[in-house]
């Protein structure tokens, strides 16, 4: 029936190219001033997300930076100029200070102060326990307003303007950054209709209204959107310019765009054949990348990688066919293949350690089916070993349905299965999935390893994951780790396990067992 589908709508789409052009032409060259005006307008949204991300991680840093030095005297000399040393080191921060009783600002590397600065009750306290005031005037800056964020007794000091300052003067684009609730302003210029987040649900989100097209970016964790408009006659001048490049060569475009349903639609079909005949042929093999102990060394486990060996030999990594076996509905066979090749590849290397781990990934599919269960009992039977000898690693796409997932989830962990999230971090929801599920193991991806050790915002974030595993009892396993440093710091961070080229590259079981002997093999005293 999809394949059908498919067919009647690559038919129609290629008739009505190739019969209407000129009109066709048209309404692309529409479709092209309208995604212009929204990618745009999108990217200057996230470029605004993303100054107010990296001056928030500054704040952190700045506060966490006071916090684990040596005490000092508030507002001693000595204190303000180690101050002046970490706002200097950051690009968003105008200054520090130090706050009596939450609201009273005894000093600022900004300006200094004859009298405390009575800053009233926050406008704002974030779920992250900081309090935030909004347009301050301080002594001996006239005429310049600042916000200020404070966490306990230090508060950071940000020109409001600096994040919101990536456009033109003479720019007629509007910008606002405004707080969860819609009403309070953070940081704005330009025009702002309070009307244009009626029926704003939490979703990025583009329309138009009499006057302007709006563009409606929310922040990572919900707690800000930004604003980005621009007037209709902006993006009717981007749409006329669509229009005279595409209607010369409307009847071309047509004819390309045919070709193009035509024969994207038969890679699709063939593609789909493809992999169910490689399923068939056995084409799929797995290779192993090691797990590595920290605190001893010691290799403890493997992650089975599947690899597609096509039939011309060449070699097809999973980000180029799991996606396509996902939507055409194969993903549980090969999540089965796999299962199958790691019972017949493990079961020496299980009988001779018999605490080592091998770890599969599992799609969303595979977490939402009855089967899944009957298969990891057919697998522990089939490779001789007991429950505690399989990992499931499941991705945040994976949990995304937690009225399916969560009953299985519940189950195989019952009969001794341990569980890891995967990848975490990288998707929108990461928080409530711990905690909605019981997990065992958190790995953290190798974007955040990779940013380990250099000078960056981001460079922080795996010590928060670090963190939160830690608060919740949770093991953790560090993906990605290709350099000594890397190791090292983790390790000292308490991160029990990782992965990665430093230690070993996905390899055949057969290198892998010889490994894990090498590796164990007891030293000589």
């Amino acid at each position: 029936m999809r394949k059908k589908t498919l067919l009647s709508l690559a038919f129609v789409v290629g008739t009505l190219a190739l019969s209407v052009p000129l009109v066709l032409a048209f309404r692309l060259a529409q479709e092209d001033g309208r995604n212009q005006a929204n990618a745009y307008l999108e990217s200057l949204a996230l470029d605004v997300l993303r100054r107010s991300d990296a001056t928030r991680a500054q704040i952190e840093m700045a506060i966490f930076e006071l916090r684990s030095g040596s005490p000092q005297e508030p507002c001693s000399p000595e204190q303000l100029a180690r101050m002046r040393v970490i706002v200097a080191r950051a690009s968003y921060l105008i200054g520090l200070g130090y706050l009596e009783d939450n609201n009273r600002l005894l000093c600022s590397t900004v300006a200094p102060f004859e009298a405390p600065v009575e800053l009233g009750p926050a406008d704002r306290v974030n779920p992250s326990g900081v309090w935030s005031w909004g347009a301050v005037e301080l002594p001996g800056v006239a005429g310049a307003r600042f916000n200020i964020n404070s966490r306990g007794e230090y508060a950071a000091i940000i020109a409001p303007q600096l994040v919101i300052d990536i456009l033109e003067d003479d720019s007629t684009i509007s910008l606002t950054q405004v707080g969860r609730d819609g009403v309070r302003i953070i940081r704005s210029r330009g025009q702002f209709k309070p009307e244009w987040l009626t029926g704003y649900e939490g979703k990025a989100m583009a329309f138009s209204d009499a006057d302007h097209f709006v563009v409606v970016q929310p922040s990572r964790n919900q707690e800000t959107e930004v604003i980005a408009a621009m007037t209709r006659e902006q993006v009717d001048g981007m749409i006329a310019d669509a229009v005279w490049r595409r209607l010369p060569v409307g009847l071309l475009v047509g004819l390309l765009l045919a070709a193009l349903v035509l024969l994207f639609t038969r890679n699709r079909l063939s593609f789909k054949a493809e992999l169910q005949t490689a399923l068939n042929r056995n084409e799929f093999f797995l290779l192993y990348q090691p797990v590595i102990d920290l605190r001893t060394g010691r290799c403890v486990g493997a992650e089975a990688l599947i690899r597609w060996n096509r039939s011309d030999g060449e070699v097809i990594r999973p980000m180029a066919f799991i996606p396509a076996a996902e939507e055409n509905g194969l993903i549980q066979q090969v999540t089965a293949s796999v299962m199958q090749m790691v019972a017949r590849d493990a079961a020496e290397l299980i009988r001779n350690n018999p605490q080592t781990h091998i770890a599969i990934n599992f799609s969303a599919e595979d977490l939402h089916s009855p089967q899944t269960e009957e298969r990891l009992q057919a697998l522990i039977r089939e490779c001789g070993g007991a429950s505690h000898n399989i990992v499931i690693e499941a991705t945040e796409r994976g949990l995304i349905a937690p009225e399916k997932a969560r009953g299985i989830l519940v189950t195989i962990r019952e009969q001794g299965f341990k569980v890891a999230i995967d990848d975490f971090g990288t998707g929108n929801s990461s928080l409530s999935y711990l905690a909605t599920y019981d997990l065992d193991f958190l790995k953290i991806d190798k974007s955040f390893v990779d940013a380990l050790g250099e000078d960056t915002p981001s460079s922080q974030v795996a010590f928060h994951i670090i963190e939160i595993a830690r608060s919740l009892g949770l093991q953790m396993i560090a993906e990605g780790v290709e350099t000594e440093r890397q190791r090292d710091i983790l390790r000292e961070a308490g991160v029990q396990f990782a992965q990665g080229w430093v230690f070993g590259r996905p390899m055949p079981m057969a290198d892998l067992a010889e490994f894990m002997r090498e590796r164990n093999a007891p030293q000589p005293a």
